[in-house]
Protein backbone atom coordinates (compact mmCIF):
# COMPACT_ATOMS: atom_id res chain seq x y z
CA UNK A 1 0.00 0.00 0.00
CA UNK A 2 0.89 3.54 -1.08
CA UNK A 3 2.01 5.75 1.71
CA UNK A 4 -1.24 7.78 0.39
CA UNK A 5 -3.73 5.07 0.79
CA UNK A 6 -1.98 4.53 3.89
CA UNK A 7 -3.32 8.12 4.95
CA UNK A 8 -6.57 7.42 3.06
CA UNK A 9 -7.31 4.33 5.04
CA UNK A 10 -6.28 5.82 8.31
CA UNK A 11 -8.69 8.91 7.47
CA UNK A 12 -11.22 6.44 6.84
CA UNK A 13 -10.98 4.14 9.61
CA UNK A 14 -10.82 7.65 11.95
CA UNK A 15 -14.10 8.90 10.31
CA UNK A 16 -15.84 5.25 10.99
CA UNK A 17 -15.27 5.47 14.48
CA UNK A 18 -12.59 2.71 14.50
CA UNK A 19 -9.95 4.39 15.21
CA UNK A 20 -9.46 6.85 18.77
CA UNK A 21 -8.71 10.26 17.97
CA UNK A 22 -5.48 10.05 19.82
CA UNK A 23 -5.04 7.05 17.73
CA UNK A 24 -5.40 8.79 14.48
CA UNK A 25 -2.97 11.45 15.62
CA UNK A 26 -0.44 9.11 16.45
CA UNK A 27 -0.98 7.32 13.45
CA UNK A 28 -0.61 10.69 11.29
CA UNK A 29 2.51 11.69 13.06
CA UNK A 30 3.97 7.89 11.85
CA UNK A 31 2.90 8.77 8.24
CA UNK A 32 5.04 12.03 8.43
CA UNK A 33 1.66 13.89 8.26
CA UNK A 34 1.69 17.40 9.31
CA UNK A 35 0.11 18.14 12.95
CA UNK A 36 -1.85 21.33 11.68
CA UNK A 37 -3.24 18.62 8.80
CA UNK A 38 -3.96 15.86 11.58
CA UNK A 39 -5.60 18.70 13.54
CA UNK A 40 -7.42 20.69 10.34
CA UNK A 41 -9.17 16.45 10.13
CA UNK A 42 -10.15 15.99 13.53
CA UNK A 43 -11.65 19.30 14.38
CA UNK A 44 -13.49 19.87 10.65
CA UNK A 45 -16.85 20.15 10.74
CA UNK A 46 -16.44 18.88 7.07
CA UNK A 47 -15.87 15.17 7.71
CA UNK A 48 -12.66 13.43 7.87
CA UNK A 49 -12.58 12.31 4.37
CA UNK A 50 -13.65 15.24 2.96
CA UNK A 51 -11.88 18.06 5.45
CA UNK A 52 -8.60 16.05 4.47
CA UNK A 53 -8.67 15.91 0.35
CA UNK A 54 -9.46 19.32 1.04
CA UNK A 55 -7.35 21.33 3.06
CA UNK A 56 -4.18 18.97 2.17
CA UNK A 57 -4.52 19.67 -1.21
CA UNK A 58 -2.53 22.93 -1.88
CA UNK A 59 0.29 21.34 0.21
CA UNK A 60 0.39 18.39 -1.59
CA UNK A 61 0.39 19.93 -4.79
CA UNK A 62 3.27 22.61 -3.98
CA UNK A 63 5.56 19.60 -2.74
CA UNK A 64 5.00 17.74 -6.00
CA UNK A 65 5.99 20.48 -7.59
CA UNK A 66 9.02 21.38 -5.36
CA UNK A 67 10.17 17.81 -5.91
CA UNK A 68 9.96 17.64 -9.68
CA UNK A 69 11.89 21.32 -9.60
CA UNK A 70 14.76 20.37 -7.23
CA UNK A 71 15.48 17.78 -9.24
CA UNK A 72 16.64 19.28 -11.88
CA UNK A 73 17.68 22.17 -10.49
CA UNK A 74 21.51 23.12 -11.12
CA UNK A 75 21.47 25.73 -8.21
CA UNK A 76 20.82 24.45 -5.31
CA UNK A 77 20.01 27.02 -2.95
CA UNK A 78 16.87 28.85 -2.48
CA UNK A 79 17.32 32.28 -1.63
CA UNK A 80 14.46 34.25 0.25
CA UNK A 81 14.23 38.12 1.11
CA UNK A 82 12.55 38.95 4.34
CA UNK A 83 11.96 41.82 6.87
CA UNK A 84 14.03 41.32 10.08
CA UNK A 85 11.71 39.56 13.03
CA UNK A 86 9.92 37.62 10.56
CA UNK A 87 12.36 34.28 10.25
CA UNK A 88 10.84 32.38 13.71
CA UNK A 89 8.09 31.44 11.32
CA UNK A 90 10.12 29.86 8.81
CA UNK A 91 13.47 28.04 9.94
CA UNK A 92 11.47 25.31 11.35
CA UNK A 93 11.12 23.77 8.20
CA UNK A 94 14.41 24.02 6.24
CA UNK A 95 15.38 20.62 7.46
CA UNK A 96 12.88 19.43 5.54
CA UNK A 97 13.47 21.12 2.33
CA UNK A 98 17.50 20.15 2.85
CA UNK A 99 16.87 16.61 3.51
CA UNK A 100 14.10 15.54 1.53
CA UNK A 101 14.67 17.81 -1.73
CA UNK A 102 18.29 18.78 -1.28
CA UNK A 103 17.37 22.47 -1.49
CA UNK A 104 19.42 24.75 1.07
CA UNK A 105 17.16 27.47 2.21
CA UNK A 106 18.63 31.05 2.65
CA UNK A 107 17.33 33.96 4.22
CA UNK A 108 18.50 37.59 3.36
CA UNK A 109 17.20 39.69 6.53
CA UNK A 110 16.53 43.35 5.91
CA UNK A 111 14.82 45.83 8.09
CA UNK A 112 10.54 45.91 6.88
CA UNK A 113 10.89 49.74 5.47
CA UNK A 114 13.98 48.35 3.45
CA UNK A 115 12.32 45.42 1.77
CA UNK A 116 10.72 47.16 -0.84
CA UNK A 117 13.99 49.78 -1.81
CA UNK A 118 15.46 46.28 -2.11
CA UNK A 119 13.12 44.82 -4.38
CA UNK A 120 13.12 48.14 -6.84
CA UNK A 121 17.32 48.07 -7.41
CA UNK A 122 16.79 44.38 -8.30
CA UNK A 123 14.42 45.63 -10.94
CA UNK A 124 17.38 47.87 -12.13
CA UNK A 125 20.17 45.71 -11.18
CA UNK A 126 18.67 42.03 -12.13
CA UNK A 127 21.33 40.33 -10.27
CA UNK A 128 19.19 37.34 -9.11
CA UNK A 129 20.27 36.98 -5.88
CA UNK A 130 17.05 36.50 -4.60
CA UNK A 131 14.53 33.52 -5.52
CA UNK A 132 11.73 34.12 -3.16
CA UNK A 133 10.86 37.88 -2.19
CA UNK A 134 8.94 38.88 0.91
CA UNK A 135 7.09 42.04 0.78
CA UNK A 136 4.28 43.82 1.93
CA UNK A 137 1.09 44.24 -0.64
CA UNK A 138 1.90 47.72 -0.96
CA UNK A 139 5.00 46.91 -3.11
CA UNK A 140 2.83 44.22 -5.84
CA UNK A 141 1.91 47.58 -7.73
CA UNK A 142 5.56 49.25 -8.54
CA UNK A 143 7.42 45.80 -8.51
CA UNK A 144 5.08 44.39 -11.02
CA UNK A 145 4.87 47.23 -13.03
CA UNK A 146 8.90 47.30 -13.14
CA UNK A 147 8.84 43.80 -13.53
CA UNK A 148 10.85 42.42 -10.79
CA UNK A 149 8.47 40.14 -9.74
CA UNK A 150 6.13 37.06 -11.88
CA UNK A 151 2.58 37.67 -12.07
CA UNK A 152 1.79 34.11 -10.53
CA UNK A 153 -1.97 33.91 -11.88
CA UNK A 154 -0.63 30.96 -14.24
CA UNK A 155 0.73 28.93 -11.68
CA UNK A 156 -1.88 29.66 -9.46
CA UNK A 157 -4.69 28.43 -11.65
CA UNK A 158 -2.45 25.21 -12.30
CA UNK A 159 -1.48 24.33 -9.29
CA UNK A 160 -4.26 25.89 -6.91
CA UNK A 161 -3.34 27.52 -3.58
CA UNK A 162 -6.84 27.63 -2.51
CA UNK A 163 -6.73 31.45 -1.93
CA UNK A 164 -10.48 31.62 -2.25
CA UNK A 165 -12.43 28.54 -1.00
CA UNK A 166 -14.78 30.11 1.31
CA UNK A 167 -14.12 27.71 4.25
CA UNK A 168 -9.99 27.33 4.03
CA UNK A 169 -8.78 30.51 1.79
CA UNK A 170 -7.59 33.85 2.66
CA UNK A 171 -10.44 35.39 4.07
CA UNK A 172 -12.31 37.92 1.96
CA UNK A 173 -11.01 40.81 1.65
CA UNK A 174 -7.70 40.28 2.39
CA UNK A 175 -7.55 37.45 -0.35
CA UNK A 176 -8.13 39.68 -3.11
CA UNK A 177 -6.69 43.31 -1.54
CA UNK A 178 -3.60 41.27 0.15
CA UNK A 179 -2.58 39.53 -3.11
CA UNK A 180 -4.11 40.89 -6.14
CA UNK A 181 -2.80 43.73 -8.33
CA UNK A 182 -5.22 44.73 -10.66
CA UNK A 183 -7.58 41.48 -10.84
CA UNK A 184 -3.89 39.32 -11.00
CA UNK A 185 -2.61 37.09 -8.64
CA UNK A 186 0.90 39.20 -7.73
CA UNK A 187 1.78 37.56 -4.16
CA UNK A 188 0.70 34.53 -2.02
CA UNK A 189 -0.11 36.04 1.34
CA UNK A 190 1.36 34.91 4.51
CA UNK A 191 0.80 37.22 7.29
CA UNK A 192 -2.63 38.68 8.66
CA UNK A 193 -1.62 41.98 9.85
CA UNK A 194 -5.13 43.76 10.78
CA UNK A 195 -5.12 45.81 13.54
CA UNK A 196 -7.65 44.93 16.77
CA UNK A 197 -8.24 46.83 19.81
CA UNK A 198 -6.47 44.91 23.02
CA UNK A 199 -6.84 45.63 26.88
CA UNK A 200 -6.16 44.53 30.26
CA UNK A 201 -9.35 42.29 30.41
CA UNK A 202 -8.30 41.58 34.16
CA UNK A 203 -8.81 45.15 35.30
CA UNK A 204 -12.43 45.23 33.44
CA UNK A 205 -13.85 43.43 36.68
CA UNK A 206 -12.11 45.95 39.46
CA UNK A 207 -12.99 48.99 37.87
CA UNK A 208 -16.31 49.00 36.80
CA UNK A 209 -18.83 50.25 39.83
CA UNK A 210 -16.27 53.36 39.58
CA UNK A 211 -16.52 53.57 35.36
CA UNK A 212 -20.31 53.57 35.17
CA UNK A 213 -20.41 56.12 38.59
CA UNK A 214 -18.33 58.42 36.64
CA UNK A 215 -19.54 57.89 32.56
CA UNK A 216 -23.33 56.34 33.20
CA UNK A 217 -22.23 52.67 31.44
CA UNK A 218 -20.63 49.67 31.98
CA UNK A 219 -17.13 49.45 31.62
CA UNK A 220 -16.34 46.86 28.75
CA UNK A 221 -13.69 46.63 26.12
CA UNK A 222 -14.32 50.23 23.52
CA UNK A 223 -17.46 49.42 21.71
CA UNK A 224 -16.81 53.17 19.89
CA UNK A 225 -14.20 55.27 19.67
CA UNK A 226 -15.79 57.92 22.26
CA UNK A 227 -15.83 55.27 24.71
CA UNK A 228 -12.25 54.53 23.34
CA UNK A 229 -11.63 58.38 24.79
CA UNK A 230 -13.14 57.77 27.30
CA UNK A 231 -12.18 54.42 29.30
CA UNK A 232 -8.32 55.64 28.10
CA UNK A 233 -9.02 59.34 30.28
CA UNK A 234 -10.23 57.00 33.27
CA UNK A 235 -7.17 54.39 33.39
CA UNK A 236 -4.84 56.45 32.54
CA UNK A 237 -2.74 57.27 35.75
CA UNK A 238 0.80 58.45 34.78
CA UNK A 239 2.03 58.82 38.58
CA UNK A 240 2.31 55.29 38.70
CA UNK A 241 3.60 54.48 35.61
CA UNK A 242 0.36 53.07 33.95
CA UNK A 243 -1.25 54.78 30.53
CA UNK A 244 -4.46 54.97 29.52
CA UNK A 245 -3.27 53.34 25.76
CA UNK A 246 -0.19 52.74 23.99
CA UNK A 247 -1.86 53.99 20.67
CA UNK A 248 1.49 55.21 17.83
CA UNK A 249 2.40 58.41 17.40
CA UNK A 250 5.95 57.83 16.36
CA UNK A 251 6.94 58.62 12.44
CA UNK A 252 5.99 55.49 10.40
CA UNK A 253 3.14 54.18 12.11
CA UNK A 254 1.15 57.44 12.62
CA UNK A 255 -0.48 56.94 9.42
CA UNK A 256 -2.47 54.14 10.64
CA UNK A 257 -3.72 55.81 13.47
CA UNK A 258 -5.31 58.28 11.14
CA UNK A 259 -6.64 56.08 8.43
CA UNK A 260 -8.14 53.92 10.92
CA UNK A 261 -10.19 56.77 12.29
CA UNK A 262 -10.80 58.30 8.86
CA UNK A 263 -12.25 54.99 7.53
CA UNK A 264 -14.31 54.22 10.86
CA UNK A 265 -15.87 57.74 9.93
CA UNK A 266 -17.03 56.18 6.31
CA UNK A 267 -14.61 57.71 4.37
CA UNK A 268 -11.46 56.29 2.18
CA UNK A 269 -7.97 57.95 1.55
CA UNK A 270 -9.46 59.20 -2.03
CA UNK A 271 -12.82 59.98 -3.70
CA UNK A 272 -13.94 57.75 -7.19
CA UNK A 273 -11.93 60.36 -9.23
CA UNK A 274 -8.82 59.85 -7.49
CA UNK A 275 -9.17 62.93 -5.49
CA UNK A 276 -7.61 63.09 -1.93
CA UNK A 277 -9.91 63.19 0.82
CA UNK A 278 -7.53 63.74 3.85
CA UNK A 279 -8.48 67.24 4.28
CA UNK A 280 -12.51 66.55 4.54
CA UNK A 281 -14.54 67.17 7.53
CA UNK A 282 -13.80 64.11 8.12
CA UNK A 283 -10.35 63.78 8.03
CA UNK A 284 -10.18 66.97 10.29
CA UNK A 285 -12.07 65.47 13.01
CA UNK A 286 -10.23 62.29 12.69
CA UNK A 287 -6.86 64.17 13.48
CA UNK A 288 -8.72 66.20 16.14
CA UNK A 289 -9.64 62.51 17.69
CA UNK A 290 -6.16 61.88 17.83
CA UNK A 291 -4.99 65.29 19.08
CA UNK A 292 -7.41 64.42 22.13
CA UNK A 293 -6.38 61.32 22.69
CA UNK A 294 -2.33 62.03 23.37
CA UNK A 295 -3.47 63.50 27.00
CA UNK A 296 -3.51 59.90 27.60
CA UNK A 297 -1.22 57.90 25.98
CA UNK A 298 1.95 56.21 27.13
CA UNK A 299 4.68 58.69 27.04
CA UNK A 300 7.20 57.01 24.24
CA UNK A 301 4.23 56.83 21.97
CA UNK A 302 5.89 59.30 19.75
CA UNK A 303 9.33 56.74 19.63
CA UNK A 304 7.64 53.80 19.82
CA UNK A 305 8.52 50.73 17.47
CA UNK A 306 6.84 47.69 16.78
CA UNK A 307 8.93 45.80 19.65
CA UNK A 308 9.16 48.61 22.33
CA UNK A 309 5.30 49.33 22.07
CA UNK A 310 4.56 44.89 22.46
CA UNK A 311 7.21 44.94 25.28
CA UNK A 312 5.99 48.29 27.12
CA UNK A 313 2.66 46.65 27.22
CA UNK A 314 3.58 43.10 27.93
CA UNK A 315 5.60 44.88 31.27
CA UNK A 316 2.14 46.15 32.47
CA UNK A 317 2.14 49.90 31.22
CA UNK A 318 -1.17 50.37 29.80
CA UNK A 319 -4.60 49.65 29.48
CA UNK A 320 -5.53 49.61 26.06
CA UNK A 321 -3.34 49.32 22.59
CA UNK A 322 -3.90 49.05 19.18
CA UNK A 323 -1.69 46.22 18.07
CA UNK A 324 -1.39 43.56 14.93
CA UNK A 325 -2.12 40.35 16.01
CA UNK A 326 1.57 39.62 16.50
CA UNK A 327 1.20 42.21 19.71
CA UNK A 328 -1.75 39.62 21.23
CA UNK A 329 0.05 36.63 21.07
CA UNK A 330 3.35 38.51 22.43
CA UNK A 331 1.01 39.83 25.50
CA UNK A 332 -0.56 36.55 25.89
CA UNK A 333 2.85 34.84 26.28
CA UNK A 334 4.97 34.68 29.63
CA UNK A 335 8.24 35.32 28.24
CA UNK A 336 7.18 38.43 26.26
CA UNK A 337 4.24 39.51 28.29
CA UNK A 338 4.97 38.54 31.93
CA UNK A 339 2.83 41.29 33.31
CA UNK A 340 -0.35 40.97 30.54
CA UNK A 341 -0.24 37.04 29.75
CA UNK A 342 -3.64 36.00 30.22
CA UNK A 343 -5.03 38.97 31.35
CA UNK A 344 -5.80 40.31 27.82
CA UNK A 345 -9.22 41.00 26.13
CA UNK A 346 -9.84 41.90 22.49
CA UNK A 347 -12.33 43.56 20.52
CA UNK A 348 -13.39 44.94 16.50
CA UNK A 349 -11.78 48.50 15.88
CA UNK A 350 -14.26 50.31 17.40
CA UNK A 351 -17.55 52.40 15.73
CA UNK A 352 -18.15 56.02 14.93
CA UNK A 353 -21.23 57.34 13.81
CA UNK A 354 -21.78 58.46 10.63
CA UNK A 355 -23.60 61.75 9.31
CA UNK A 356 -27.08 59.86 8.75
CA UNK A 357 -26.49 58.57 12.35
CA UNK A 358 -26.08 54.75 11.95
CA UNK A 359 -22.36 53.34 13.27
CA UNK A 360 -19.98 51.94 11.36
CA UNK A 361 -17.23 49.46 12.62
CA UNK A 362 -14.39 49.61 9.95
CA UNK A 363 -10.81 47.67 10.12
CA UNK A 364 -7.63 48.58 8.71
CA UNK A 365 -5.63 45.53 6.75
CA UNK A 366 -2.25 47.19 7.56
CA UNK A 367 1.12 45.87 6.26
CA UNK A 368 0.57 42.53 5.94
CA UNK A 369 3.24 40.18 3.89
CA UNK A 370 3.61 37.52 1.60
CA UNK A 371 5.67 35.92 -0.95
CA UNK A 372 6.89 37.06 -4.38
CA UNK A 373 8.60 35.45 -6.97
CA UNK A 374 11.57 36.99 -8.65
CA UNK A 375 11.51 37.20 -12.34
CA UNK A 376 15.96 36.77 -11.99
CA UNK A 377 15.41 33.61 -9.97
CA UNK A 378 17.51 30.52 -11.66
CA UNK A 379 14.37 28.79 -10.40
CA UNK A 380 11.30 30.18 -9.99
CA UNK A 381 8.88 27.15 -10.35
CA UNK A 382 11.05 25.74 -6.97
CA UNK A 383 10.28 28.97 -5.66
CA UNK A 384 6.47 29.49 -6.76
CA UNK A 385 5.99 26.13 -4.74
CA UNK A 386 7.74 27.38 -1.74
CA UNK A 387 5.73 30.75 -1.77
CA UNK A 388 2.39 27.96 -2.39
CA UNK A 389 3.76 25.25 0.27
CA UNK A 390 4.69 27.95 2.89
CA UNK A 391 1.13 29.81 2.63
CA UNK A 392 -1.23 26.66 2.04
CA UNK A 393 -3.64 26.27 4.95
CA UNK A 394 -2.03 23.34 6.49
CA UNK A 395 1.65 24.24 6.56
CA UNK A 396 0.57 27.85 7.81
CA UNK A 397 -1.36 26.86 10.47
CA UNK A 398 1.46 25.04 12.09
CA UNK A 399 3.79 28.01 11.10
CA UNK A 400 1.81 30.80 12.69
CA UNK A 401 2.27 30.05 16.77
CA UNK A 402 5.80 29.96 16.48
CA UNK A 403 6.96 33.48 18.80
CA UNK A 404 9.86 33.85 16.58
CA UNK A 405 8.03 35.58 14.18
CA UNK A 406 5.10 37.82 13.69
CA UNK A 407 2.93 36.21 11.02
CA UNK A 408 -0.58 35.92 12.01
CA UNK A 409 -3.84 34.18 11.03
CA UNK A 410 -5.58 34.93 7.46
CA UNK A 411 -7.14 31.69 6.29
CA UNK A 412 -10.72 31.21 7.15
CA UNK A 413 -9.65 27.40 9.03
CA UNK A 414 -6.71 29.28 10.88
CA UNK A 415 -9.73 31.08 12.90
CA UNK A 416 -12.82 29.14 12.04
CA UNK A 417 -11.25 25.71 12.47
CA UNK A 418 -7.90 26.46 14.24
CA UNK A 419 -5.15 23.77 15.08
CA UNK A 420 -4.66 23.27 19.14
CA UNK A 421 -1.07 25.32 18.91
CA UNK A 422 -3.66 28.08 16.72
CA UNK A 423 -5.70 28.03 20.37
CA UNK A 424 -3.10 28.07 22.56
CA UNK A 425 -1.87 30.69 21.14
CA UNK A 426 -4.32 33.16 20.58
CA UNK A 427 -7.24 31.31 22.23
CA UNK A 428 -10.58 30.83 20.70
CA UNK A 429 -12.07 34.21 21.32
CA UNK A 430 -9.31 36.28 20.14
CA UNK A 431 -9.66 34.40 16.76
CA UNK A 432 -13.32 35.22 16.51
CA UNK A 433 -12.41 38.41 17.05
CA UNK A 434 -9.74 38.21 14.58
CA UNK A 435 -12.17 36.90 11.57
CA UNK A 436 -15.17 39.60 12.94
CA UNK A 437 -12.83 42.14 12.16
CA UNK A 438 -11.01 41.38 9.11
CA UNK A 439 -14.07 40.94 7.22
CA UNK A 440 -14.83 44.68 7.69
CA UNK A 441 -11.17 45.98 6.97
CA UNK A 442 -9.68 48.39 4.19
CA UNK A 443 -6.28 48.04 2.91
CA UNK A 444 -3.52 50.31 2.53
CA UNK A 445 -2.15 52.03 -0.29
CA UNK A 446 -1.79 48.85 -2.42
CA UNK A 447 -1.39 51.16 -5.57
CA UNK A 448 1.15 52.26 -7.56
CA UNK A 449 3.26 54.95 -5.51
CA UNK A 450 1.65 53.22 -2.70
CA UNK A 451 5.05 53.57 -0.68
CA UNK A 452 4.94 57.42 -2.03
CA UNK A 453 1.77 58.08 -0.57
CA UNK A 454 2.09 56.63 3.02
CA UNK A 455 4.75 58.60 3.87
CA UNK A 456 3.84 61.67 2.50
CA UNK A 457 0.53 61.29 4.68
CA UNK A 458 2.54 59.72 7.78
CA UNK A 459 5.09 63.12 7.30
CA UNK A 460 2.10 65.24 7.83
CA UNK A 461 0.25 63.52 10.32
CA UNK A 462 3.30 63.34 12.34
CA UNK A 463 3.77 67.09 11.84
CA UNK A 464 0.19 67.70 13.72
CA UNK A 465 1.16 65.51 16.51
CA UNK A 466 4.33 67.31 17.38
CA UNK A 467 2.84 70.87 16.99
CA UNK A 468 4.86 71.58 14.13
CA UNK A 469 2.14 71.99 12.15
CA UNK A 470 -2.17 72.87 12.73
CA UNK A 471 -4.34 70.14 12.15
CA UNK A 472 -5.76 71.93 8.98
CA UNK A 473 -2.36 72.75 7.57
CA UNK A 474 -0.98 69.38 7.73
CA UNK A 475 -4.02 67.79 5.93
CA UNK A 476 -4.09 70.37 3.27
CA UNK A 477 -0.29 69.58 2.66
CA UNK A 478 -1.11 65.71 2.74
CA UNK A 479 -3.50 66.44 0.09
CA UNK A 480 -1.35 68.51 -2.13
CA UNK A 481 1.75 65.76 -1.77
CA UNK A 482 -0.64 63.19 -2.42
CA UNK A 483 -2.13 64.55 -5.63
CA UNK A 484 1.40 65.59 -6.93
CA UNK A 485 1.79 61.51 -5.99
CA UNK A 486 -1.08 60.66 -8.79
CA UNK A 487 0.31 62.90 -11.46
CA UNK A 488 3.56 61.96 -11.64
CA UNK A 489 2.04 58.46 -11.75
CA UNK A 490 -0.42 58.96 -13.21
CA UNK A 491 -4.02 59.68 -13.00
CA UNK A 492 -5.77 57.18 -15.37
CA UNK A 493 -3.10 54.10 -13.85
CA UNK A 494 -3.51 54.86 -10.17
CA UNK A 495 -7.11 55.28 -10.80
CA UNK A 496 -7.69 51.43 -12.39
CA UNK A 497 -5.23 50.09 -9.22
CA UNK A 498 -7.95 51.93 -6.69
CA UNK A 499 -11.27 50.73 -8.68
CA UNK A 500 -10.39 47.03 -8.10
CA UNK A 501 -9.70 47.73 -4.52
CA UNK A 502 -12.81 50.10 -4.17
CA UNK A 503 -14.89 46.81 -5.86
CA UNK A 504 -13.88 44.41 -3.47
CA UNK A 505 -14.55 46.35 0.00
CA UNK A 506 -17.19 44.94 2.82
CA UNK A 507 -20.41 46.01 1.68
CA UNK A 508 -20.70 48.39 4.96
CA UNK A 509 -17.55 50.29 3.76
CA UNK A 510 -18.72 50.58 0.17
CA UNK A 511 -22.17 52.24 1.27
CA UNK A 512 -21.17 54.61 3.78
CA UNK A 513 -18.24 56.21 1.82
CA UNK A 514 -20.42 56.32 -1.78
CA UNK A 515 -18.17 53.64 -3.33
CA UNK A 516 -21.19 51.58 -4.20
CA UNK A 517 -22.30 53.91 -6.28
CA UNK A 518 -18.50 53.97 -8.14
CA UNK A 519 -18.36 53.01 -12.37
Amino acid sequence: MSHKDNVKSAVNAFENGRMSRRGFMSRMAALGVTTGVANFIVQSPLGATKAFAAVSGPEERAWALAKEAAAKAEKKTLTVLIPTGSIGNMTPYVDKWKNELGIEIEFIEEPDEVVHTKGMQEAVARTGRYDVMMPTAMSYPDWIDSGVIYDLTDWTEKYNPELFNPEFGVVFPASHHAQLYNGRVAGLLCDGDQITLICRGDMIEAKAKAFEDKFGYALTTPKTWKQYYDIASFMHDPDNKFFGSLEYRSRYYVKWMFMQRLMSKGTLYFDGDMNPTFNSDAGLAALEDMLAMNDFLHPDAFSFTWSSNYNAFGRGEGFMNIVWPSGYKYSMNPKTGPATHGKIAATVMPADTLPDGSSLSAGLFCWGYGYAVSKYSQNPELAYAYAQWMTSPTVSADAIPYLGGYSDPYRVNHMKQPTERLVETYGEPYLDTLYNNIVNTVPDFCLPGGFEYQDALDKEVHACMTGEKAPKEALDDAARAVDRITRRVGRDKVKKSWMALAKNLADPIKKASGADSWV
